[in-house]
């Protein structure tokens, strides 16, 4: 059935056509529909600027390298329009297009009723910033996007909210760069990725139009029926576990790094319904053992873009 509200989606995927033999090539402007959500998204931004500062999320400073928001933006875009032309970038699209499709179904609507099986912790720890995901709609990763409705991206900042040290040029100027990633909870690892590199041009707005997983290097487990954990954009070469291995929560798993579509390092971190990243539909997830802010550490605790949150070790021994 036809997602009216992601009509776009459907004139971009028909543009495929135009790579077909006997099809217009002309159809292959239909594939700059799936720019829909960057214009969208900056919309919301312009509008968000224009809220009342009680109501406006907490600037985040962009770094030396990117020249000026502007520039990032541009870049950013001319990134998105560059993977339509990319072949291995495609087939990763329509891959994930199609398993989104069916994933809908499977949706989440409201975390409050989801039950959790598993007890996870922070993937990490030491002090963190939630640099985009919640689990309401107005917090979301990507609502619209099942498999990563309930995710987080986290990084590390400084007293002014920086995640560089320097200049921001090269990925181990970021504050998480090579930071421990940990299993947040027990479990067997069902799938791995490494040997991707790290997205050249770190923090200037491109994306690495042509690796070939665009989660980067990750790292898949399995805690319970229905529930696996997605840990991406690690570090190449970083990643120590194997498919088939069972780990322990706190476990370290690989380093935090910069792989596949990633404008600076940082972790990406979602917990989702099959091993099958491209085909899941992501799940809620409350924390054990998180200190928001600096307030004291507490269990079952939903955690929400633009705080720091730091894993606490009180709850360890009743995982």
């Amino acid at each position: 059935m036809v997602n009216a509200r992601n009509w776009w989606m459907y004139l971009g995927l028909a543009g495929f056509l135009g790579y077909v033999p006997g099809f217009p090539g002309e159809l292959r402007l239909l594939n700059l529909f799936f720019l829909t959500p960057l214009l969208r998204a900056a919309i919301s931004s312009a509008a968000g600027r224009r809220q009342p500062p009680a109501e406006r999320a907490p600037a985040l400073p962009l770094p030396p390298s990117a020249g000026g928001a502007a520039l990032f933006l541009a870049r950013a875009l001319a990134a998105q329009a560059l993977m339509l032309v990319v072949p291995s970038m495609l087939r990763q699209i329509v891959r994930q297009y199609l398993g989104q499709t069916a994933a809908r179904r499977r949706a989440i609507p409201d975390a409050a009723a989801y039950q959790q099986r598993a007890r996870y912790r922070l993937p990490f720890n030491g002090q963190w910033y939630v640099y985009n995901g919640g689990v309401t709609q107005a917090t979301s990763h990507s609502w619209d996007v099942i498999g990563q409705r309930y995710a987080y991206d986290f990084v590390m900042v400084d007293d002014q909210r920086r995640r560089w040290r320097t200049d921001g040029r090269a990925p181990a100027d970021y504050l998480c760069y090579d930071q421990p990633i940990l299993a947040p909870a027990d479990g067997e690892v069902v799938a791995v990725v490494d040997g991707v590199r790290d997205a050249p041009g770190v923090g200037t707005g491109w994306i690495d139009v042509f690796t070939p997983h665009f989660p980067g290097n990750a790292v898949t487990i399995r805690h319970a029926e229905g529930e696996y954990s997605f840990l991406a954009h690690l570090k190449p070469g970083s990643v120590c576990v194997r498919p088939g291995e069972r780990v322990r929560r706190g476990q370290e798993i690989g380093r935090c790094g910069s792989s596949g579509h990633s404008t600076e390092p940082h972790l990406h971190f979602h917990v989702q319904d099959c091993a099958d990243f491209f085909a899941a539909a992501s799940l809620p997830v409350a924390f054990d053992g998180v200190a928001v802010g600096g307030a004291p550490a507490q269990d079952g605790v939903y955690v929400v873009r633009h705080t720091l949150v730091q894993h606490s070790q009180h709850s360890e021994g009743s995982a």
